[in-house]
Formats: structure tokens, sequence, C-alpha cells
């Protein structure tokens, strides 16, 4: 099952996750990784912290960008 890593950048900061998730199929890692940008938009996670400007960005575990979603606009 391949792993794939949540990393967090407002484009200057970033906010690594290292121990990465193993996830079947193409679309678990976007499924969670909305999940997470919806938890922290709506303060689930992180509460109080201006989350405008960030994004999530979804890493394979060769180090290649797949995806990158938005986190205010979630």
């Amino acid at each position: 099952m391949p792993r794939y890593y949540f990393r967090l950048t407002d484009g200057e900061q970033v906010l690594d996750n290292h121990q990465g998730l193993d996830l079947a199929g193409e679309a678990a890692p976007r499924d969670d990784a909305l999940a997470l940008v919806r938890d922290f938009k709506h303060g689930n996670v992180a509460p109080g912290w201006d989350w405008d400007g960030w994004f999530i960005n979804i890493v394979d575990e060769k180090g290649h960008k797949i995806d990158e979603l938005p986190i205010a606009d979630a």
C-alpha cells in the first residue's frame, strides 16, 4: 500500500507530517486531505490559527507532489 504525506504550507513555512499514512486507491489521499482541510478550516484542529493562504500538499512516498488543496476554501 502506498504511503502519502500531508504538508501544510503558506509558501514560506512548511509544517510536515513525517510519519505519513498508508492509503489504498488513488482517491484515498485526496479524501483524507479534504477531511483534514475541513477540520483545520472549522477550528477542529489548531483552533484560532489563521489558515488564509495555507495549502495542504499531498506528497507520495517518492516525494512527488500529487495534489494541493487550499485550506481557506473548505
